[in-house]
């Protein structure tokens, strides 16, 4: 316990000197660059459960579920042939770049291919497992560092004057009128037990999407569901925040650091790639670029949706986009994803 509390004041105070030096999502990378720092440069053991991160996680998909209302679930509809082309168009530009990094690195393709596809770290090991001829080393490091970049480049290209033309100061939360008290306590057990539900029905992401749809499905029957309290906000960035940074350990990763740098590379080339898409989607469905930028990002969907909030996008388009491209990715590319290899197998076979 006193690890866990410690490890919780170095996740603070990373926090809280980003947001005295103005750094967008603040609490999120200060917490995470910390946490990073302590256990790589200081050799801290550092303790963090991850019942921890994923309450941060139901924080976060109560708010997001908050922005949620009949007529964003009309918009989501309209949305959708958009949604498959975006996500169709970001696989195959991540494949393209999966081919380039295993001719220049020599791992196999089927490593470099699972490990490009930005479909979130938790989803694509467990799919690496179920794969043969994978590295789950090459695949954990590779979504790592994707997941890095997105999270340290994305905020600032969004609060840059080349998107940012309306001058979004950036805040951490939106503030509420209201403070907590047992109505949100209430609410927020109410969350937490439709995460549980979503554990025990095996959706992706559940702490995060239980809560989003719980919270979103009384929004949309206009129950008078409260706010989240803004510190609850800033702490749930902390809370993941810290488990991503204690995440970054590359101790087995072996040989695998030689193309850690290439595959900063072909990060960058997918968020530009991505904010190509943006303006695409900003002509076609009338959104802003901020929330159209945020909604093509790579990244996950808890971290976009704590960026998007900051900057006062919409959020309700902003996830579903994202949850679009998580589904889409657990649900068909594992099919695609199977097939691809076995012929690849049957190539080499054929070859030998």
């Amino acid at each position: 316990m006193q690890q866990i509390f410690k490890t919780l004041i170095i996740g603070l105070t990373g926090g809280y000197i980003f947001t005295l030096l103005h750094i967008p999502l603040s609490w999120m990378l200060g917490s995470m660059t910390f946490a990073f720092l302590s256990v790589t440069l200081f050799k801290q053991e550092l303790v963090w459960p991850s019942i921890i991160r994923n309450l941060g996680l139901i924080i976060v998909g109560y708010t997001i579920g908050f922005s949620f209302s009949k007529h964003t679930l009309v918009e989501m509809i309209h949305h959708l042939p958009s949604m498959a082309m975006m996500t169709i168009a970001i696989i195959g530009f991540s494949s393209v770049l999966a081919f380039i990094t295993s001719k220049i690195t020599g791992v196999n393709y089927q490593s470099t291919l699972t490990g490009s596809i930005p479909g979130g770290l938790s989803q694509m090991v467990n799919l690496s497992e179920e794969l043969k001829n994978v590295d789950i080393t090459i695949v954990t490091v590779t979504q790592l560092m994707r997941i890095i970049c997105v999270i340290f480049i994305v905020p600032f290209i969004a609060l840059s004057p080349f998107l940012n033309k309306e001058g979004h100061i950036p805040q951490q939360i939106l503030h509420s009128s209201q403070s907590f008290s047992y109505i949100h306590f209430i609410f927020l057990l109410f969350a937490g037990a439709c995460s549980f539900l979503a554990v025990k029905s095996k959706l992706p992401t559940p702490f995060l999407l239980g809560a989003l749809i719980g919270i979103a499905s009384l929004k949309v029957l206009e129950v008078d569901v409260p706010q989240m309290d803004p510190h609850f906000i800033r702490l749930a960035q902390v809370l993941i925040g810290t488990h991503l940074g204690l995440m970054l350990k590359f101790k087995n990763a072996g040989q695998t650091t030689k193309f850690t740098f290439l595959t900063v590379i072909t990060s960058v080339l997918l968020i530009l790639f991505s904010t190509g898409l943006a303006f695409i989607l900003m002509k076609t469905h009338n959104v802003s670029i901020l929330t159209a930028f945020i909604s093509m990002a790579p990244g996950g969907i808890a971290e976009m949706a704590l960026l998007g909030q900051s900057v006062q996008a919409d959020l309700s388009v902003i996830t579903s986009y994202h949850l679009f491209r998580i589904l889409f990715i657990l649900f068909v590319i594992p099919i695609i994803l199977k097939l691809v290899f076995r012929r690849i197998e049957m190539s080499r076979k054929q070859a030998s």
